[in-house]
Order: C-alpha cells, then sequence, then structure tokens
C-alpha cells in the first residue's frame, strides 16, 4: 500500500488476568486469528476499566497484540475508544500507566492504513506529548523520555512532507536535551537524540543546511561536543548523527563541516581504538565497533551495509539513513520487526521496500 503523501485519503479484571495476552495467540490460521482478534478487543475494554493495574495490564496486553500482527482490521470500531483512553491516561494516569499508554501510541500509527489516519494520530497526540517533554519539573523522567522518543516516531511516521513542523519540533528536542540535569542525564540525552536523528531523515539537505545556519538545527560541533560524554549511548548517538549528516550534505555541500574535520577525525579515531576503562567489555567493543565505521564512513564514504532476511525477501541498509530508520522502528516493535516487515505496507514504506508481491 504506497502512501500518497501529497494528498493524504479522507469482563471482569480479574478473569481477563488469568487469560492469554494476544502475544501468546497463535497468528497462522483463521481460528487463531479469530482469538487473537477477541483478545485485543477485551484489552481494549479493559484500558478503560477504573482499576488503575487492570488499565496497565490492558495496555500491556494491547501492545503485545499490535507488535505481534498486522490487523488494521481488528482495530475497526475501537480504535477512537482506545484513543480516548490513552489520552486519558496520559493525563491522569501513574507513571506506570503513562509508560504504557504512550507506547500503544507509535504502534497505533504503524497499524494505520492511510495517510490521514496517520496525520490524525499525529494532531490528536502531539499536544499532550509535547506538554510532558516540555515540562522541566519532570527532570530527566522515563515518562518525559518515552514522550520524547513517540513523538520522533510518530512524527516521523506522518509529516515528511512538512518541514516547518519537523523543525519544530527538532528544536523542542533540543531544548530538552540541554535542559535535563547533567549528572544523571546520559540516558534520557541518548534517546531524545535519536529521535531528534530520525527527524533529521526527513529533511532535504537544502533545508538542513538553512536551519543548522540560523541556529534551529544543532550544528556540529554541538554533536561533536557530545562525543566528549561519560554516557555510551549517548558518544554512540552523537557518533552516528554526524555521519547521518555528513551523509544527507556531503553532496550538496562538500564543505559543510568546514575546519571542523580534522579535529572531529582525531575525536572517532581516538573512540575507535580507546574506550573508558569503567565500561564493561561489551561496551568496549560496541564503541569501538560503531566509531571505526564512522571513522571508515568520513574517511573512505564506505557505509557499513547489513542485509535483514525475511520470508522470501531482503532488505539492505546501506546508508546511514536507512540504518537509523531500521533501528528507530526496531525499538518499538522488538522481535515482531520480521513479521510486520512482510505485513505491513506502512513499514515497508517507510523503509523503501515497495509493496508486498
Amino acid at each position: 500500500m504506497p502512501r500518497n503523501r501529497k494528498k493524504p485519503s479522507a469482563g471482569d479484571s480479574q478473569r481477563r488476568s488469568q487469560t492469554a495476552s494476544p502475544a501468546d495467540c497463535p497468528s497462522d490460521d483463521e481460528a487463531g486469528a479469530a482469538v487473537c482478534e477477541k483478545e485485543l478487543h477485551q484489552a481494549i475494554e479493559n484500558t478503560s476499566f477504573r482499576r488503575q493495574q487492570t488499565r496497565v495490564s490492558a495496555y500491556r496486553n494491547v501492545c503485545e497484540g499490535l507488535v505481534q500482527r498486522y490487523c488494521p482490521g481488528s482495530l475497526a470500531g475501537r480504535k477512537m475508544a482506545l484513543v480516548e483512553s490513552v489520552k486519558r491516561s496520559l493525563r491522569k494516569g501513574n507513571d506506570e500507566e503513562q509508560l504504557w499508554a504512550v507506547s500503544v501510541i507509535p504502534l497505533l500509527a504503524l497499524q494505520s492504513e492511510t495517510c490521514a489516519d496517520v496525520l490524525e494520530l499525529v494532531e490528536t497526540f502531539k499536544p499532550v506529548m509535547k506538554g510532558i517533554a516540555t515540562d522541566v519539573s519532570l527532570g530527566n523522567s522515563n515518562v518525559r523520555m518515552k514522550c520524547c522518543s513517540v513523538l520522533g516516531m510518530v512524527c516521523f511516521i506522518g509529516e515528511d512532507e512538512r518541514a516547518d513542523e519537523i523543525v519544530s519540533l527538532m528544536k523542542i528536542l533540543q531544548e530538552t536535551i540541554k535542559n535535563v540535569p547533567v549528572p544523571v542525564s546520559g540516558d534520557f540525552q541518548a534517546v531524545v537524540l535519536r529521535s531528534w536523528t530520525l527527524l533529521l531523515t526527513l529533511l532535504s539537505p537544502h533545508n538542513i543546511l538553512e536551519h543548522v545556519k540560523s541556529g534551529d538545527i544543532l550544528p556540529p560541533r554541538d554533536l561533536m561536543a557530545m562525543l566528549d560524554s561519560n554516557n555510551l549511548d549517548v558518544r554512540t548517538a552523537s557518533g552516528e548523527s554526524l555521519a547521518l549528516m555528513h551523509e544527507l550534505l556531503c553532496q550538496h555541500d562538500s564543505s559543510f563541516l568546514g575546519g571542523d574535520l580534522p579535529d572531529l577525525l582525531n575525536t572517532i579515531r581516538k573512540l575507535s581504538t580507546d574506550a573508558y576503562r569503567f565500561q564493561g567489555k561489551r561496551g568496549r567493543k560496541l564503541q569501538r565497533i560503531t566509531f571505526r565505521d564512522v571513522l571508515l564512513y568520513l574517511q573512505e564514504g564506505v557505509v557499513p551495509e547489513m542485509r535483514i532476511k525475511f520470508g522470501d525477501e531482503t532488505l539492505l541498509l546501506n546508508s546511514w539513513m536507512m540504518h537509523q530508520r531500521y533501528d528507530c522502528l526496531k525499538d518499538v516493535l522488538g522481535m515482531a520487526m520480521n513479521v510486520q516487515l512482510e505485513e505491513n505496507a506502512l513499514v515497508r514504506d517507510l523503509l523503501k521496500l515497495g509493496p508486498k508481491e
């Protein structure tokens, strides 16, 4: 189902907790699909229950069901009820309920059948998520971090031709990175930076250069400063962001890094061979691999290739942009990524696979 982005088309809780979650249902025959659909419908109904823990369990089961199967038809007639439950939980729920509720949003977007459906979800949830993302009183809370991540994902899915909207959200994410408490902000900064970088993949080289010069988008020097972070995830996220920015701009303006390139290469080279002593063995290995890839790209233009096999098809990741998009989608879909690659037209479109034959 290729999407036309230019012109979008117009019970009780005790017993419920003992039944199988949608993720446990077989999905390879009609009987199994019917059971899964029934379980999903019950989970959606339970998101409006009075008891908070019932709602939390219901959101968890909804997430599992929407991850494991591409089933937009199963949401027919119940989608708006689920949307209202999520909005209510984001405004009034505790941290656990908010985390599970916001996790439903990108899955709802990925289960949409038209661009208009995605855009409607974006417009519905953006105000409340922006409110949480910009609430400095929340510090680096998990709920605030999750909202920043989901904001980037749903806008990536639904707004790839509205550059002003994209840049406006990127500015919010940039300010959020800068305004969290520094000593404990590493994981938060890394997650928000990856969300910011995902949105960068939607902009044209001209738009990126224009907004970097105006100060609306983080300049390379700010990303380079993050390479000195004590947090491994911040270092790797900033290195990959720099590689992506270079990939998007190098053919348009080969001099955009200017005199910063020698210093950047020296820093990347050091990170590709050295690691912080307090890091574990796995962390040191990840850092070296990541920055060797970035260094090889900056010096020789070679991007690490990855082939993802699913069914009778293969997805080739041969650009920093495609790596970024795949990694962010896999963060949402997890181990069920291959199922969605086979069946979900929206996921296939985002990764440029084309319609399923």
